[in-house]
């Protein structure tokens, strides 16, 4: 007996009207045709309350896959995985909302009359049911709930036009775009399949659509600097493929100017968002910038001159109230493109500003920053919410922001010894710095998320045969060596097994690490880490014998960056030395009061 692969993700496409369910196996089923809510596995069209961006927000559901927002309408449907899922959040639904309800009671909240024929659907629920109209939900029968949901689902019209629905299989390649240190945006690829081209761009994470393909096969082509397209791979039969696309490019934020500026020019300089590095200081950045250290200090309400890394600064004015950072303009290709299928090579140099000659070709020079600024750009927002919360508990945390259900890790919560979410706050960090964090195509991708180890090791595809999902390496993640700033730092017991993860932030001494993360006390802080096993440690008592003052630990560190950022990652190794401090001075620093206890597990 074949069992159906599992859904893990869906999406709608209302401008064609088609369901797109994603399968833990890496394929895709198209569903067409029926009505909507055959399509999405939804009988009751139960929609999901919004937040105030207008954006879906459910608070019960379980179970949904995705939304819908079909055309013409502003309601986001939930997709369900199966029809079943559906009915049983439809019945859930009905007992949670409507208990007090009797049948006419239910009909006017749940199908109002401005958008219904109230008192038919009432005369109609009530013959397809035989449930009688005084009778209130809390009081029905587990069967007659069932009849309800039954009634509902027929009169939803989730059974019409049956003879039109169409079901389509296919397997699916996932492309991710980088230049090396940062997924790339707007980045174009070229799709040949029987001599027909088709261009497709990356998202906002350097995430292109899926690619459906079948036997025959697709070359993948990319335009380089002086216009030639050129091969990097080809797409071909029955199974999908992650690849990672690796485009050599500098970005620059530039405005144009004369060859000498006025003398007022610093009057008309634009302000822009400064992440502090590691190894910077107030006055290398005011030399950098040609402004003074107590200009800085000025606009940014500082009393001192103490900085740390990932912080953001103001500079030619103050902070923007978002504290959003600068973004490069445009990217500009200067090299070839290559396919990566293990650790990317380093590129010559860490990308410096420079000069370059206007569009427009006339020799005016553009005064150049360098958007980059080098490193881990994620650690600003790490470092943010360790300055925003100053050490708060889980429960304090998360009135304000839930970090396990912002990146979807199938956890309602953070609080409690049973909800880790050290692993969560990395993939939310990664995730606002527009780092791809999602493994559609893997059995367990939502639950992967939560976990330490899933910088590491998924479930991958479920083997036909035993049914059981072999383990593969995460190729959103590539192993480094050695440490550096903003690493993704995985604390690892003999066994292998990662149960602890954050951020790599400066260094002790030589065999031990400071990593920042949550779920480390329940807090976000600053802990230090041993990047090797340490033996027990002994001394002698008053009476010559030894007594062990320090435990063997067997834990070690594990080093990780995202696949986009592996060639600056080398870079640092090579040229760029930790910074190195305390987790006293900087939990000091940060306001944050620690308990005893550091290093919470995860699971």
């Amino acid at each position: 007996m074949t069992t159906s692969p599992r859904f893990i993700r869906a999406t709608y496409h209302p401008n064609i009207q088609v369901a797109e369910f994603i399968a833990e196996d890496g394929r895709h089923l198209l569903r067409s045709g029926g009505t909507l809510p055959w399509r999405l596995n939804n009988c009751g069209d139960l929609v999901s309350p919004v937040n105030s961006s207008g954006d879906p927000c459910p608070r019960h559901t379980r179970g949904y896959v995705g939304f819908a927002k079909p055309k013409d309408n502003d309601k986001h449907f939930f997709m369900f995985p199966d029809a079943e899922t559906g009915r049983r959040e439809l019945k859930a639904s009905l007992s949670r909302k409507y208990s007090q309800c009797t049948l006419p009671e239910l009909v006017n909240k749940y199908a109002p009359s401005k958008e219904n024929n109230t008192d038919k659907y009432v005369n109609d629920l009530i013959k397809e049911t035989g449930i009688g109209s005084h009778e209130k939900v809390v009081d029905l029968s587990d069967g007659q709930l069932d009849r309800l949901v039954q009634g509902i689902s027929k009169l939803e019209g989730c059974e019409n036009h049956a003879d039109s629905r169409r079901e389509v299989w296919v397997p699916v390649s996932c492309i991710i775009a980088s230049d090396g240190s940062r997924p790339l945006a707007d980045e174009e690829i070229v799709l040949r399949q029987a001599g027909k081209d088709t261009v497709i761009k990356s998202n906002q994470v350097g995430q292109f659509p899926p690619i459906p393909h079948g036997k025959d096969p697709i070359e993948v082509l990319h335009r380089t600097a002086d216009g030639r397209l050129k091969p990097v791979g080809q797409i071909a039969g029955g199974k999908g493929r992650n690849w990672s696309l690796i485009a050599q490019v500098e970005r620059f934020l530039g405005v144009s100017g004369s060859d000498e500026p006025p003398s007022n020019i610093t009057h008309r300089r634009q302000p822009f968002v400064y992440v502090v590095q590691p190894h910077d200081s107030l006055s290398k950045i005011a030399t950098k910038f040609a402004v003074s250290v107590q200009q800085i200090k000025s606009d940014n309400g500082r009393r001192t001159d103490l900085i740390h890394p990932g912080e953001r600064l103001g500079i030619y004015g103050p902070l923007a109230p978002s504290g959003a950072e600068s973004k490069p303009k445009k990217a500009l290709p200067k090299a070839s493109v290559t396919t990566e299928k293990g650790t990317p090579t380093p590129p010559p140099a860490v990308r410096q500003a420079t000069n370059v000659r206007s569009d427009e070709g006339q020799g005016k020079p553009l005064a150049v920053i360098s958007t980059d600024q080098g490193r881990a750009p994620w650690m600003a927002y790490a470092i943010a919410e360790a300055k925003r919360h100053k050490g708060a508990k889980e429960v304090e945390i998360e009135k304000t922001t839930n970090y396990a259900t912002d990146v979807h890790t199938g956890q309602a919560t953070m609080v409690g010894n049973n909800h880790p979410w050290c692993a969560a706050f990395v993939n939310w960090c990664l995730m606002k710095a527009g780092y791809p964090v999602e493994n559609l195509s893997f059995y367990d991708h939502v639950a992967a998320k939560g976990r330490a180890h899933g910088f590491y090791e998924v479930n991958g595809e479920k083997d036909a045969v035993t049914n059981k999902a072999s383990v593969v390496r995460n190729p959103l993640f590539v192993q480094i060596l050695e440490p550096v700033y903003g690493a993704i730092a995985m604390v690892t017991s003999a066994a292998g097994h990662g149960h602890h993860v954050g951020f790599v932030y400066a260094k002790r001494d030589d065999a031990h690490v400071v990593l920042l993360g949550g779920n480390q006390s329940d807090q976000i802080n600053f802990i230090d880490a041993s990047i090797k096993p340490e033996l027990a440690v002994y001394k002698e008592d008053s009476k010559g014998q030894k007594v062990r003052v320090k435990k063997a630990s067997p834990d070690h560190l594990m080093f990780f960056v995202p696949a986009a950022y592996a060639k600056q990652a080398r870079v640092d190794a090579a040229k760029a030395e930790l910074p190195t401090s305390s987790t006293e001075a900087l939990n000091r620093a940060f306001g944050i009061k620690t308990q005893k206890k550091d290093g919470d597990d995860t699971r």
